[in-house]
């Protein structure tokens, strides 16, 4: 075909919706339980009811607004069973990832999360907890795309979002939190010595000491008969 390049098209206001309002999710400033209206979220953003509507709908199918017939739609909550099958499946797909980029470009992997974590060591001990909590989503992100496997990054895709909520939520003065950069050095470590074994042993376990700050993390109910907006 004549055709050499894709169009530039602009996002629509329903994807602009989408990113904003999910992000807001994520990001803790919609609590888990939040009742979402349409008419405050549509005057927040400056636009029509109707892209609001398409928007939470796909929020909808990506399990992070639960619709209710004659209740509303409400910003998704996690039971402690729930949390603990996120926290096990986080543990089998980043575990499974990082044995995979080890075999496919170990020199790769090791030079992009030691990237991520010189931008923390050049900020120092006095660093935020919500930088510390922002690099911590980068070590592990960069570990999943580095394993080469589509469907592992597909499957991790569907629990992302909700481990960044998660992440987002736990408390500012956490020991699991403020001694994650220091596991991280402890993976990389093993990663640079070619101990796989060691390097996977030590990201199960830095996963799994995690789950209780989830679980305390994930039963912040949000305040009383608050609204979006």
């Amino acid at each position: 075909m004549a055709i050499e390049s894709k169009l530039d098209r602009p996002k629509s206001l329903t994807d602009l919706a989408v990113d904003e309002i999910r992000g807001a999710i994520v990001n803790g400033r919609l609590a888990f339980g939040e009742q979402l209206s349409e008419a405050v979220l549509a005057v927040k953003l400056g636009i029509s009811k109707t892209p609001v509507r398409e928007a939470l709908l796909r929020l909808k199918l990506e399990r992070l607004v639960d619709v209710q017939p004659q209740r509303g739609t409400f910003v998704f909550t996690l039971s402690p069973g729930e949390v603990h099958e996120i926290c096990a499946f986080r543990a089998m797909a980043e575990c499974a990832a990082l044995d995979l980029a080890m075999s496919l470009d170990r020199p790769a992997l090791l030079a992009a999360l030691e990237r991520v974590l010189a931008g923390m060591d050049r900020v120092g001990p006095a660093a935020d907890r919500e930088l510390v909590k922002r690099v911590d989503a980068a070590f592990h992100k960069a570990i999943v795309d580095a394993c080469g496997n589509q469907y592992l990054q597909s499957a991790y895709g569907l629990i992302a979002c909700k481990i960044h909520a998660l992440r987002a939520r736990l408390p500012h003065h956490d020991e699991k939190v403020d001694g994650c950069i220091g596991t991280h050095h402890t993976i990389v470590d093993h990663i640079r010595g070619a101990r796989k074994r060691e390097a996977v042993a030590a990201l199960r376990a830095h996963i799994r000491s995690t789950e209780e700050a989830y679980l305390a993390a994930a039963s912040v109910a949000p305040p009383a008969a608050r609204r979006s907006g």
